[in-house]
This record gives C-alpha cells, sequence and structure tokens, in this order.
C-alpha cells in the first residue's frame, strides 16, 4: 500500500487522468474532490461493496420460485418490460440457459454492458428475456456465461413514478439523448422457497438504450430508496404511496 501525505489543496493523480484532491479536514473525516472520465464509477467502497452483494444475491435463485413471485405480482400489477421489435431476417445467437433451456437470441436484442456488472465483471452481453407472455417478470440472460441470469422488473410496477433525473454522464454512455430513450429495470432477490418475501434493488436501476443495445447499472443515492425493497408488503397499501424522484450520482 501506498502512503502519503497531503494537505488541502493538493491532489494525488492515479494513471494519466483521475485526480483526488483534498478539499477539507474535519476532525476525523476528510473531504475529497474526485475528477476521473466519464466511463469510470466512482463509488464509495461501502456502496460498492453492497451492489457487488446484491448482484451475486439477485443471480442465487431457484427457477422454480420465479412463478410463483410472478404470480404473486400478477395479482395487484398490469405493466412489464417491453422487448425491443425482432428486425425480419435479423441473425441469432444460440445459448444454451442453465434455466431457459435452448433459446435463439437475435443480435439486435443483445443489450452489451460495456463495463460489466458489479460482481461479474468480465461479462458484458445480455438478453432480456419473457419465460411467460404474460408475467411481470423478466430473465436477464448472461450470454457468455449459461448459468448467469438475473430476474429484473419495471421499477414502475412498485413505485409510482419511479423517474430517472440528471444523468447525463450515463446519458452519454448509452449514447441516449434523453432519460425518455431509456429503458429502466431493478434485479429481485428471491429467497430460496420464500418467492414472497422478495426484494428488489431500487437503488442500483439497470438503465438500458434499447436502440443502441447498450446497458448500465448506476446507483440511486437517496434515503427513500433502499437496496432491499420488499415487493409485495407495501402493495396492499398502494394508495399510500407517495410519488418520488430518483436521481442518479452521474
Amino acid at each position: 500500500m501506498l502512503i502519503l501525505t497531503r494537505k488541502i489543496g493538493e491532489s494525488i493523480i492515479v494513471g494519466e487522468n483521475i485526480r483526488v484532491v483534498v478539499l477539507e479536514v474535519r476532525g476525523r473525516q476528510i473531504r475529497l474532490g474526485i475528477e476521473a472520465p466519464a466511463d469510470i464509477v466512482v463509488l464509495r467502497e461501502e456502496i460498492f461493496n453492497r451492489l457487488i452483494n446484491e448482484n451475486l444475491e439477485a443471480a442465487r435463485f431457484n427457477p422454480e420460485d420465479v412463478e410463483p413471485a410472478g404470480k404473486a405480482l400478477e395479482e395487484t400489477l398490469n405493466r412489464r418490460p417491453a422487448l425491443r421489435p425482432t428486425c425480419p431476417g435479423s441473425p441469432c445467437v444460440s445459448v444454451e440457459s442453465k434455466i431457459l433451456g435452448h433459446i435463439q437470441v437475435p443480435e439486435n436484442q443483445i443489450i452489451s454492458f460495456v463495463s460489466g456488472l458489479p460482481g461479474f465483471p468480465d461479462y458484458q452481453r445480455y438478453a432480456l428475456l419473457h419465460d411467460q407472455p404474460r408475467s411481470r417478470l423478466s430473465y436477464l440472460q448472461c450470454l457468455e456465461d449459461p448459468s448467469l441470469a438475473f430476474i429484473v422488473t419495471d421499477p414502475n410496477n412498485l413505485v409510482p413514478d419511479y423517474r430517472l433525473k440528471n444523468c447525463p454522464t450515463a446519458l452519454k454512455e448509452l449514447r441516449a439523448r434523453s432519460t425518455e430513450d431509456l429503458q429502466v429495470l431493478v434485479t429481485l432477490t428471491i429467497p430460496p422457497g420464500r418467492p414472497r418475501e422478495m426484494t428488489a434493488n431500487m437503488m442500483s436501476p439497470l438503465l438500458v438504450n434499447p436502440d443502441q443495445g447498450l446497458g448500465k447499472q448506476v446507483v440511486i443515492e437517496k434515503p427513500q430508496y433502499s437496496h432491499q425493497h420488499p415487493v409485495l408488503a407495501p402493495l396492499s397499501g398502494r394508495d399510500d404511496f407517495q410519488p418520488y424522484e430518483v436521481w442518479t450520482s452521474g
């Protein structure tokens, strides 16, 4: 470990394009300013570790729990994320999914997470698939590792007016003109054998630009959003929900 002593206003250069500046010292707390390229994610360590752990947990679901979880959500909801339309004659990629079996994914429906997902940095190519036509849940199936998949849903199914705001960095990376161009999804964690206790990671939505086939997971640091939002418990009191706005760190 490199140990350096810096004064207020002095900085540290990491690599060629990351600059860390000491802005203020208050007792045992230090305020740092970080200048980094748009494609480099800068997070507090505890937030980054929590995101990794939540993604790892979300990927450990039992396939037999998905159908009852979807039916439980179906009782109160009437929306689902939309797939990109398939272009006639579009080439397909064959995948032997551990959960869905043999599937053919049109290349124009492949979503590239260029930086990977926290916890799974080596995998970039995914497909959004519906197991059943009327299900409110979808599979985000990794194409490079057939054993890796996530259960995702539209966050507006869970919290009214879940909207994105102030995310210029994400828009640039996803080649989107505005947040209206983006599809927003959240991962679900389904405890084995307890599908009604599933939770949603509302703090770290997946943003997808369907037209460009690009995706990115972002972090929302707002106290009203939880990385373990109960999916079903709040629905009985749905009228008591107040609409929230979503802010990204971009």
